[in-house]
């Protein structure tokens, strides 16, 4: 018998209610299989294209503030999504 492939993925996210507890947990990619939707998880041999293990280590990459220039290190690939900075420069912007 096999674990539900959800346990131990990166994916899965809780979905909070208005108390701020969650109350169930969602992957942005939709369940790998059809019969995922009624999965106790047990007895699960489903494969996941975007399967990524929880235990798996961010990598850092370095970046730079866009005022400053400070070397900063952020978790994940270097996909930019729009300028990044520093503490002291971010309070400062606004």
């Amino acid at each position: 018998m096999s674990e539900c492939i959800c346990n131990s993925c990166r994916n899965l996210k809780g979905v909070v209610n208005d108390s701020g507890a969650v109350e169930e947990y969602r992957c942005e990619f939709g369940f790998p299989a059809d019969k995922c939707a009624e999965c106790e998880g047990e007895e699960c041999y489903s494969t996941c294209l975007h399967f990524i293990a929880d235990e798996a280590e961010d990598i850092l990459v370095n970046v730079y503030c866009s005022a400053c220039g400070m070397k900063l290190s952020q978790a994940g690939n270097d996909n930019s999504d729009g300028k990044i900075y520093c503490i002291n420069c971010y309070l400062d912007h606004k």
